[in-house]
Order: structure tokens, then sequence, then C-alpha cells
């Protein structure tokens, strides 16, 4: 290996960035949390009471995505990779009508998270959990889906901040690491 040095901090910076990623997923964050009342107005629903609340909570559903980061380390690159579902949260989900958003979530998929998650029906009224049947379980992901669809999903950019943090920490070694085996195969000449 040539550039022995410079290959060893470049592959402890994607190592350390890759860690810090996992943990800004699993750290809490505040999050708005939407609740709305609905009638229908046609063929579609609309909202006629909003309320916004912050909360603090995390980004880990099932863990998939938190496990799926990996470093990556080639030459004087690095970063990581992860799952292609972390694109969708770095992204998010417009809501309707603002750049072609408002698409829901396929209901198979909503179907095997509300699964994962050991999500249960409630009573929109009362609050109380009702019967677990599979016809309570498509109403409770249809109203899941047409928030989604009318508020969207804010992004959040779990590699952005371990980014920076990469950047601050390892630049100087790796210019120390760079010099020192400029300097190493010089004198090997």
């Amino acid at each position: 290996m040539k550039y022995k040095s410079t290959s060893l901090v470049v592959v402890d910076a994607a190592n350390f960035m890759a860690k810090a990623a996992q943990l800004t997923l699993q750290a809490k964050h505040t999050r708005t949390a939407i609740r709305a009342s609905w009638k229908k107005v046609g063929s579609s629903w609309e909202p006629t009471s909003v309320t916004k609340q912050k909360i603090r909570a995390n980004y880990v559903a099932s863990g998939n995505l938190v496990r799926s980061i990996q470093p990556v380390a080639d030459g004087l690159e690095f970063g990581i990779e992860f799952d292609s579902y972390g694109q969708m949260l770095i992204n998010g989900r417009q809501p309707f009508g603002k750049n072609k958003g408002g698409k829901g979530i396929p209901p198979s998929t909503l179907r095997e998270w509300g699964k994962m998650r050991n999500l249960r029906p409630k009573d929109p009224k009362s609050g109380q959990f009702i019967k677990n049947t599979e016809s309570n379980r498509k109403a409770m992901f249809f109203m899941m889906n047409r928030k989604i669809k009318h508020f969207g999903i804010e992004p959040f950019d779990f590699v952005k901040m371990p980014r920076r943090y990469t950047l601050d920490k390892y630049t100087q070694p790796i210019k120390d690491a760079i010099r020192q085996d400029i300097t190493n195969t010089i004198a090997n000449r």
C-alpha cells in the first residue's frame, strides 16, 4: 500500500461518519405532530381543524436504516452508504399540490410498517383502542395515508451534521497523513 497513513485515517473518518449518522437517527429530535379533523367534500377529504404540536422523538422504526449504514472509503474519498429509504427520509414527502406532491405511501408498505410497529386502531373520538379487525386496520391506514397526502412528511437530513463533524475532526489529520506519506515516499527513493 503506497499511502498507508492516509488510507488508515480516511478509513477511520468513514467509520466515524457512519457511527455519527447512526447516533443522529437514534437521538431524539424535535418534530411536528399534526392532528386534524376531516370532512368529506365531494370525492375528497378536507381538514376542518388542524393542531400542530412539537414532540421529541427519534427516527427509528424497525432499525433497518440504522443497521444499513456502512462506511465507504476509497483513496481520499469517504462517506456512507445506506438503504434507499434513507434518501426518502432526507427528502421527506411534499404535501398535496406542492411540486407534484401529495402521493401517499403504497398501502402494502404502510401495512408492513404498521405490523412491524405493532400499531392498533383507535376510536378517533374517544382515543380508546378498538378491535384489531382487518376493516379497522384498513380504516386506520386510510386515515394515516390521507394525512400524509395532505400534510406531507417533514424531511430529516441525518447525514448533514455527521458530515460536518467528520470534516471538522478529520481535515487536519488527513492533511498530516498525506504530508507524512509524501515525506516517506521521498525518503524511500
